[in-house]
């Protein structure tokens, strides 16, 4: 009779061993489906911040070409000078770090504050140079 209880007691230990692996088990299987879906939008965002980016280069490209901010002050310049040095940088590490998922995540800040920034730059000299087109337009047509 001690037999079977001793059997007994561990057969209950077994089963209670079982039932943690198995929430366990569970638990990773969890974390491993989140940590699918979370990479997964990490790679349509990279690839979407990849879009904007080539945007923004392009039209750098035609802005410069084009010699839309002839009239402000030091504007080309600045956009010749940082603008193009920073955005030939950010696309070297993007095809020396595309193949690492860690370093997309920075290389996708980084890209976004560039294109933030350069964005944010880029509207402040139109409004700069439309009000320098205003002005003297006034001037004109005031004498």
């Amino acid at each position: 009779m001690s037999r079977r209880a001793n059997t007994a007691k561990n057969d209950d230990d077994s089963l209670l061993d079982d039932i943690e692996a198995c929430k366990g088990k569970k638990n990773n299987i969890y974390e491993l489906m989140k940590l699918r879906e979370l990479s997964s939008f990490i790679s349509k965002i990279y690839w979407l911040v990849i879009a904007c980016f080539l945007a923004i280069g392009c039209v750098l490209g035609i802005v410069l070409s084009d010699g839309t901010f002839k009239d402000v002050f030091m504007a080309e310049n600045l956009l010749s000078s940082v603008g193009i040095s920073a955005y030939v940088v950010l696309v070297m590490l993007m095809c020396m770090c595309n193949s690492h998922n860690e370093m997309r995540v920075i290389l996708l800040l980084s890209i976004l504050f560039f294109t933030g920034a350069l964005s944010g730059f880029m509207l402040a000299l139109h409004l700069l140079d439309s009000t320098i087109t205003l002005s003297h337009i006034g001037n004109n047509s005031m004498f």
